[in-house]
């Protein structure tokens, strides 16, 4: 093949010929928007004098072109780069999602944004992505990959206002099968219906308070207080609080973390933007970090075995250290058990928050969230947030259920986004900070 040709005069070299179509439909209140688009293009990265040279187009320029721009780009530095050369792949994987026709989905959605209104509505969004999306691979050693693939994403949210008193409820569904795999009306429900139950939600309490998390603040804390710092990236570069605790124990027995890439989930894929299989990655294992995530690149750095996390937004961009599936993995107590707390604050989704990876802070906010009065849920409360530390809320968690959700979302590094999942099951944590 030309392409096998062309590579094969660098010491490392490959290229990324991607092809894609999306339709993006929103719906706020009655107004209606949806576009319909296609995207082409191609990348070439090469590695020379130890630095990476990329280089990409939309316009069908020649193959050769583009790897003496990489070329020469790699050769204005000396670097140290090295990378894992993964194992040749010759493989293709198909993956096709089914859908209606264009007016039987925008009927659809128009109809969910209809139900959502109420009395105390002020407010209706409706947002549906799908895309067909076909990668293929090639490089200097003789790999060929070729991956297509389809996804849906579905986003619903509502404002409900009473009085001087207004709260947001919203929900999510998605599908790596087509849009007839979305979850519509219970996502539209449970949006307006969270809505409303907050309007009569009473004020937070203020302290430290034993609490439960439900599977999906469960799955935002393996995504992104743990996760995030495991990204073999920021710990080559000394940016995660991780770094150098490999072997080490970081949290109780009670915790373990795994980032699964062949999961069935959202965030599902067979092989990289590096053409390295995905692996299932054991983070963390009863309180010992046993592994990083990691690409080409960084496993040669940190001397590990790679296991196929690097990933792009697009044909434009370099692959960088991503999640995939991000699991908090099963404990051996019931629902009740967890919910043990004489006096205690159960949360409920997640609504916003940051983590410093390098220090370990945190904040979050969960969606909703319940006093617990004696091992029960009690009085609602609304605009929850807390605050802590990595290593320390690991050390606190003591108690993990052996239920199991999952929660599917789109990640946000670097200007680039990927698909991904996380979750988990209940947990319960001590001396969390509520403010």
């Amino acid at each position: 093949m030309e392409y096998e040709r062309l590579l094969s005069k660098y010491n490392y070299a490959e290229l990324r010929i991607e092809n894609s179509s999306e339709s993006v439909a929103t719906i706020k209140d009655d107004e209606i928007r949806h576009s319909i688009g296609s995207h082409h293009g191609a990348s070439v990265r090469v590695l020379e004098n130890g630095s990476w040279g990329f280089a990409s187009s939309s316009s069908g320029e020649d193959v050769g072109i583009l790897l003496e721009k990489a070329k020469k780009l790699a050769t204005l530095a000396s670097g140290k780069i090295g990378i894992s050369i993964p194992p040749v792949v010759k493989k293709e994987i198909i993956e096709r999602g089914q859908g209606p026709d264009e007016e039987t989905q925008m009927k659809a959605l128009s109809e969910l944004s209809w139900d959502m209104r109420g009395d105390r509505i002020t407010s209706r969004n409706v947002s549906c992505s799908d895309a067909v999306i076909r990668k293929e691979f090639f490089n200097s050693h003789g790999s060929e990959i070729i991956q297509e693939s389809a996804y849906s994403f579905l986003s619903c949210s509502c404002i409900a206002k009473d009085g001087a008193v207004m709260q947001k409820g919203s929900d999510r569904s998605a599908s790596r099968r087509g849009f007839t795999g979305l979850k519509l009306q219970e996502t539209a429900s449970e949006a307006k219906d969270k809505a409303l139950r907050l309007l009569g939600a009473a004020a937070p309490p203020r302290g430290r308070f034993t609490v439960v998390f439900d599977h999906e603040m469960t799955g935002v804390f393996a995504h992104e207080a743990l996760g995030h710092a495991c990204e073999a990236d920021s710990v080559v570069e000394k940016e995660s609080i991780l770094t150098d605790k490999m072997g080490k124990r970081i949290g109780n027995e009670l915790v373990s973390v795994v980032d699964d890439p062949a999961a069935d989930d959202f965030g599902r894929y067979a092989f990289d933007d590096e053409g390295v299989a995905g692996k299932a990655a054991t983070l963390i294992e009863k309180g010992v970090l046993k592994s990083y995530l990691n690409s080409m690149e960084t496993a040669y750095a940190l001397n590990l075995t790679f296991n196929g996390h690097a990933r792009a937004d697009g044909h434009s961009q370099a692959p960088i250290v991503r999640m995939s599936n991000t699991y908090f993995q099963r404990g051996a107590s019931k629902k009740e058990e967890v919910f043990d707390v004489k006096n205690g604050v159960y949360l409920k989704g997640m609504k916003g928050g940051s983590v410093d990876i390098f220090s370990g802070g945190f904040m979050f906010k969960s969606e909703e969230a319940y006093e617990i009065k004696d091992g029960h849920e009690a009085g609602l409360i609304r605009d929850v947030t807390i605050t802590g530390n990595i290593l320390q809320t690991m050390l606190d968690v003591e108690c993990v259920g052996d239920d199991f959700g999952v929660s599917p979302g789109i990640c946000g590094k670097y200007s680039q986004d990927a698909p991904v999942s996380d979750g988990g099951p209940h947990i319960r944590v001590r001396n969390v900070a509520i403010g």
